[in-house]
């Protein structure tokens, strides 16, 4: 899903701005965005400046950058000092709220799918991707073995993230779901469901005939579904979650946040129910 692994590296240092006099937004624009131009060699990549705002830190602005290759775009959260001089690329922790909470803070839940009532003592939010091995291996244990046990108590909340460097047809597969979406919540996951069931058989040349199929016997809407995925009419929604990754650090398929604490790969039954146990215990 990352465009650009070198945008990882902070450039300039993180004690304090520059002490020069204030840049104005259109000079820091412009200093971040000749920098990014010469420092990542990606060819066709392009860089804007999408926000700069105060930041939280005296002396210092925050600000978005974002790069673009074709399609694909990258959100690069940024820090800079006032004089423009410096830049750093971090979150800002507020050491007086829960780490946990901070995460489950970053992660839109209202109109994403999902199961369990919304007051469940525990929120488990899943990013994956339907081409990736693993997840599909996390979909067999998490679904048949863990989640009926808990009942009520769980709220199971999926977020997509394709991994498109690696996974030809995971797109199609993300926009697919969230096409179903568009026609219910118990659609999107008959459809979810029925990707990962057939995961070895789709290719990206079959993707749309096997969604059809699904679809049809799920008792979908399929011309509207075929129009939605033709169409791509829910990319957005799938590029939203892929920016939610992005600001929680996920980098890599699936990742779950159990309220809010990371179980990362597919685990065994046992390593979920110890998460969610734990969970549950520091709710009751």
């Amino acid at each position: 899903m990352l465009l650009l692994l070198p945008l990882a590296i902070g450039c300039g240092g993180t004690g304090g701005g520059g002490g020069g006099p204030a840049a104005s937004d259109d000079t820091i624009s412009s200093r971040v965005v000749d920098y990014f131009g010469k420092a990542v060699s990606t060819p066709g990549v392009t860089f804007k400046i999408t926000k700069i705002e105060p930041a939280e830190i005296p002396g210092w602005k925050k600000g978005h950058l974002e790069a673009a290759l074709g399609e694909q775009k990258q959100d690069v959260p940024f820090y800079v000092s006032n004089d423009g001089r410096y830049l750093f690329r971090s979150d800002v922790v507020d050491l007086t709220i829960d780490p946990f909470q901070a995460v489950m803070q970053k992660i839109k839940l209202d109109g994403a799918p999902s199961r369990g009532p919304a007051d469940a003592k525990v929120t488990v939010v899943e990013f994956s991707d339907f081409e990736c091995p693993f997840c599909a291996r996390a979909w067999e244990i998490f679904e048949k073995e863990v989640y009926p046990q808990y009942g009520d108590k769980v709220r199971f909340v999926f977020k997509q993230m394709p991994l498109t460097q690696i996974h030809p047809f995971s797109e199609d597969a993300a926009v697919a779901s969230m096409c179903a979406l568009q026609q219910g919540n118990d659609q999107f996951w008959k459809l979810y469901n029925g990707l990962f069931a057939a995961q070895n058989e789709l290719t990206k040349e079959n993707l749309p005939a096997k969604v059809e199929e699904i679809a049809t016997a799920a008792g979908l809407d399929v011309p509207k579904l075929k129009d939605c995925l033709a169409s791509r009419k829910s990319i957005d929604a799938v590029r939203a979650d892929q920016q939610e990754a992005a600001a929680v650090g996920v980098n890599s398929t699936p990742t779950f946040f159990v309220n809010g604490r990371r179980v990362q790969g597919a685990q065994d039954a046992n390593a979920f129910k110890q998460a969610l146990d734990q969970a549950l215990g520091a709710k009751s």
